[in-house]
């Protein structure tokens, strides 16, 4: 949670005691609706303080989730790198690849001979 959101839900329950206390004096000087008024407005500033905090949960989760994909992202690309390097580094002769694999060069040592006489 940041100093802000912390500041927030420090200023919501100070607000909502000054709020009760409030309540509690109308109710005790026979001002039913006012006591009831104030008890609500109590209830609503100790839901938003709550609030507050779960909300921070929430970023924090979201971000948390966000990092570990970008993580795992991270290291797919680098399998991929690997797996374009070995194949490269495996690579055959030139007329091999723009033949896709169906012809090679005759001074490629992948070479299979075909035999004629049959």
């Amino acid at each position: 949670m940041t100093r802000t959101a912390y500041a927030l839900s420090y200023a919501y329950l100070l607000v909502s005691l000054l709020t009760l206390d409030c309540a509690v004096t109308s109710a005790r000087n026979s001002a039913p609706l006012y006591a009831a008024g104030l008890a609500t407005a109590t209830l609503l500033f100790v839901v938003a303080a709550v609030r507050e905090h779960m909300a921070a949960d929430e970023r924090r989760a979201e971000a948390v989730r966000v990092e570990r994909a970008a993580r795992l992202r991270a290291m797919a690309d680098g399998r991929e790198m690997r797996r374009a390097a070995d194949t490269l580094a495996h690579a055959c002769c030139e007329r091999w690849w723009t033949s896709c694999g169906t012809q090679h060069a005759s001074t490629c040592t992948h070479t299979t001979r075909k035999d004629i006489s049959r």
